[in-house]
Formats: C-alpha cells, structure tokens, sequence
C-alpha cells in the first residue's frame, strides 16, 4: 500500500518565507522571516498551497499558472525548492505548539525539534539541500 501511495505524492515542493510583522512576538523573528508557509507541484503547472496561519489552516489549488513561484517571489517572499522526506516511523514524538514552522516541518518530514523559526528552517532546508 505504501508504495503505491508513495507514486501519488508530490515530489516538489517550494517552501516560501517572509510575511509581516503581524503579532508583537514577529518582533524576535529575524526580518523577511516572519513566516512560512508551502506548496506541492501536483503536475501540469498547478499547485497545492498550504498555508498555516495563526487560528486556521487554508488550502488552496491553483491551477495552470507556470508564474506562480515568480509572483510570490515578487511580493517579497524568499523560497526554497525541496523534496518532502515522508519518514513512516519517526523516532520521537515532540509536542509543540501550531505554529507555520511546525506544520513545514511535518509537511515535509522534518523531524528537529529545535527548529522554532522560519529563519531557522530556512538555514536548515538550504544545508540539507547543498
């Protein structure tokens, strides 16, 4: 079964950092790294967004937009292009609050948990993917 859900997963994903100071903690988060958030290339120049905020969770698709990473990068967000690691057995569970970093990390099977920022997994991606 896994092997065949594995075939359906997407395999490209851009993680996108910036944002603005929006709450008083953003002021301790390093500037252009307020948060992150993610979207999967399903095929056929279309995207899932995954976007993590605050008291809600959107999903969105978007369809047939070969610009899409360039106009998110236009409006000022930094990103990253990376494979998910799906990690069936992970070693640790880590409770943690539902933060943007946190959702990333499960998303793409990130399993630090010292990595409380979006700066920090920015640094962490662009290490892993040198």
């Amino acid at each position: 079964m896994i092997d065949t859900i594995e075939a359906y997963r997407p395999h490209t994903t851009v993680v996108f950092f910036g944002g603005n100071k929006t709450h008083w903690w953003t002021r301790f988060l390093k500037k252009g790294y307020y948060h992150c958030f993610i979207a999967m290339d399903i095929g056929y120049s279309s995207w899932v967004l995954i976007d993590p905020v605050m008291n809600y969770m959107e999903f969105i698709v978007i369809n047939n937009d070969k610009y899409f990473i360039k106009n998110v990068a236009d409006k000022g967000y930094t990103y990253i292009i990376t494979e998910p690691k799906f990690i069936w057995n992970r070693k640790k569970w880590h409770i943690r609050p539902f933060t943007c970093v946190e959702v990333v990390k499960n998303f793409l099977g990130i399993s630090k948990p010292f990595i409380f920022t979006p700066y920090q997994l920015y640094k962490y991606i662009k290490k892993e993917e040198e």
